[in-house]
């Protein structure tokens, strides 16, 4: 017990280590999501919206679903509050002996899962890509990609564990860096294999790249945790109660992770179904929503949970809700003028980021219109992201799977309510049905986690000023907004330099006149936040 890491300290020191790991966590997944939009663009670039951008978007997706569900919903939900209570109650050595089970169990369940996948690979595809039979070849080239990348469910499911652990240790680096190794993999692939190798299919050199770097997420983090103390042997001994009790936290975690990713394999099938290139603009509008999600909301939630895990482990109620109410205000205060922006900005955005090579005009209206309506919940998915560990701290993960459950099948109706509205009113492109559906549920889900956490933890402590100043601050930004759009979309129009210098001048203004009436009008709290935010940002 002498690792200052396993000890609790005062709600400010908590809250210091939390704003320290989510700012080295935001700075690196900053890096992380440039990089990824960089391959986005690239994939752009060069594969477009055509035939090969489609297959290869199905082809990785389903591994990536899968490493989701047996990795993350694990690592989130069940290991970080059983490890953490077991590092802080019988020390690093019983610790190590539950990563080595749960390493193993991991494994072994996706090594099955990879072989399984690589056999069935002609039938998942008729099953989530319907559409694809109909354009000569594109079932064939789908099935052979989603062959050579379900290997990456074993490298990136480990590496889900190994960061788990690592982070309930309070070491953020290694698992921060694993994204950007893998994204820089994929780099090499698209434009150095590419051009050596098949370069007439540049999907195949990519997905090589893809692979690579999923291996490397594994491969950066072993050293760290040898330091740590984890031995990365195999260990069959599933009887250890500790063992038990993650699998039965995780299993209802599974469950309800396994329904959101229901709802993004329902997208892809009928988007499948529509245009061609539908599969990938939904892809590339969803991706660009992730980049704030990811530099703030998901750091910010992997920062909380285990600070959440200690506090609720020792009983700090209380603590723990003052900690998600500020945390909730300080994510939504960040990601509404991010999420207005991308709303009434979303043509020019695209166009700077993918309008070259194969990226089309048709590509551009739909992708832009995925874009627009999956930004409508931003702002939602990201209080869920950082409400949910709350519960995995409390170790209660039947509530969130109720819920998402619930969300799945309102998503999966809204699906096709949506779809078909825009198809047949043309308001817009009929793949933003899909958007806007996910976007409703999110905005359905925190709601609901919020009145089943009621009672749960302490109140959160926020003044309803705040809020009202958010909302004040959000219709000053929308303002702005609208004035400055036909400026950038001239620039945009003009070229790349001139397109990209206005994007970046207009965000910024925006976030600057968002956060400044947030300060003016939000109260002491709201100010003692914005000036810790920036204080952390320095």
């Amino acid at each position: 017990m002498s690792d200052p890491s396993l000890n609790l300290g005062t709600p400010a020191e908590e809250g210091r280590s939390v704003a320290k790991a989510a700012g080295l966590l935001g700075v690196l997944t900053f890096a992380s999501r440039i990089l990824g939009l960089a391959r986005d663009v690239g994939q752009a670039a060069i594969l477009g919206t055509g035939m090969a951008a489609d297959a290869f978007t199905i082809a990785f997706i389903i591994p990536n679903i899968l490493r989701r569900l047996f990795g993350e919903a694990t690592v989130a939900s069940a290991l970080v509050p059983t490890y953490t209570e077991t590092l802080l109650k019988e020390g690093k050595a019983e610790a190590g002996k539950l990563a080595g089970k749960i390493l193993t169990f991991v494994g072994a369940a996706l090594l099955v899962v990879v072989l399984l996948g690589m056999l069935l690979a002609p039938i998942l595809v008729d099953l989530f890509a319907a559409g694809f039979q109909n354009e000569p070849g594109k079932t064939q080239l789908t099935v052979q990609l989603l062959r050579l990348l379900f290997p990456y469910i074993l490298f990136v499911g480990i590496a889900s564990v190994c960061m788990g652990i690592l982070n309930s240790h309070r070491h953020f680096l290694a698992p921060a860096l694993a994204p950007i190794l893998f994204n820089v993999s994929a780099l090499i692939g698209l434009f150095v294999l590419a051009g050596m190798w098949r370069a007439d299919m540049p999907v195949w050199a990519y997905s090589i790249g893809v692979l690579t770097g999923g291996a490397l997420q594994l491969a950066v983090q072993i050293p760290f945790m040898k330091s740590r103390g984890i031995k990365l042997r195999p260990d069959f001994y599933w009887k250890d109660e500790r063992f038990r009790r993650v699998l039965k936290l995780a299993v209802p975690a599974l469950v309800g992770l396994m329904a959101a990713e229901v709802n993004i394999l329902v997208d892809q099938l009928i988007a499948s179904l529509l245009a061609e290139g539908s599969v990938a603009a939904l892809s590339y509008g969803l991706r660009v929503t992730q980049v704030p999600q990811g530099i703030f909301a998901v750091a910010l939630a992997t920062a909380l949970l285990p600070t959440l895990s200690r506090q609720t482990a020792l009983g700090k109620l209380d603590e723990a809700g003052r900690t998600l109410g500020l945390s909730t205000l300080v994510i939504s205060g960040i990601m509404l003028p991010a999420a207005l922006y991308l709303i009434v900005m979303a043509e020019p955005v695209v166009r700077v980021m993918f309008f070259r090579g194969e990226f089309t005009d048709a590509s551009l209206r739909l992708t832009a219109a995925s874009l627009r309506y999956y930004s409508v919940g931003m702002v939602f998915y990201a209080a869920v992201k950082i409400t949910a560990p709350v519960f995995y701290a409390l170790k209660d993960t039947k509530t969130p799977v109720k819920i998402a459950i619930g969300c799945m099948g309102l998503n999966i109706v809204l699906n096709g309510i949506l779809t078909y509205i825009f198809l047949k009113t043309g308001i817009a492109e009929p793949l933003a049905g899909l958007a806007l559906a996910s976007s409703i549920a999110s905005v359905v889900n925190l709601a609901m986690l919020k009145h089943k956490l009621k009672g749960k933890v302490g109140k959160a402590g926020v003044p309803m000023k705040s809020w009202t100043a958010l909302a004040f601050s959000g219709a000053g930004t929308l303002l702005l907004l609208l004035y400055l759009r036909p400026i950038v979309e001239g620039f945009s129009s003009a070229g790349l330099l001139q397109g990209a210098v206005s994007i970046a001048l207009s965000s910024l203004s925006v976030m600057t006149l968002s956060m400044g009436l947030f300060f003016i009008t939000g109260g002491d709290q709201v100010r003692v936040t914005i000036r810790k935010i920036i204080r952390r940002g320095r």
